[in-house]
């Protein structure tokens, strides 16, 4: 019986993806936006922390090989980049995102497809340095409008 209790553990283990998020100390390669094409930029609601639409999302295409790429900002201070690259022969496109962790410039938090970065501490503190009329509602708080 724990044989059969095994064995299906593993196997439904087995369809899962096997991507995970990846570490790389110095860093995965940040897109130069200056050699793109600026597509759209959307305000986007990413982090209940900070009151309204507070992440600009400013997406490009790259015009070497049309590769899409949005960076993710708050207060001019990018955190993140999401990359769509085509897949060839009807493949589906890849798509990860990298993310500054630690706010020292060095993207070195890579997610695979369907992995959810959150916002980083270090941006939402920034944020409120510069807001000093504003309070943080701190980790798991919700921001109100100020009055």
């Amino acid at each position: 019986m724990k044989r059969i209790a095994v064995l299906l553990v593993l196997a439904s283990s087995a369809l899962l993806p096997c991507e995970a998020t990846e570490i790389k100390k110095d860093g995965w390669l940040f897109p130069n936006p200056a050699l793109a094409e600026k597509k759209d930029i959307r305000p986007q609601d990413f982090t209940p922390r900070i009151a309204g639409a507070e992440t600009l999302v400013k997406i490009y295409q790259r015009k070497k090989d049309g590769v899409v790429f949005d960076t993710f900002e708050i207060e001019g201070e990018i955190y993140a980049c999401q990359f769509h690259i085509k897949g060839e022969n009807g493949q589906p496109p890849t798509v990860y995102a990298i993310v500054d962790t630690d706010g020292d410039g060095i993207f070195e938090t890579k997610y695979s497809r369907g992995e959810k970065p959150e916002t980083p501490e270090w941006v939402i503190q920034r944020y409120y340095k510069k807001h000093h009329e504003l309070i943080d509602p701190g980790p798991g708080g919700i921001a109100t409008e100020p009055k």
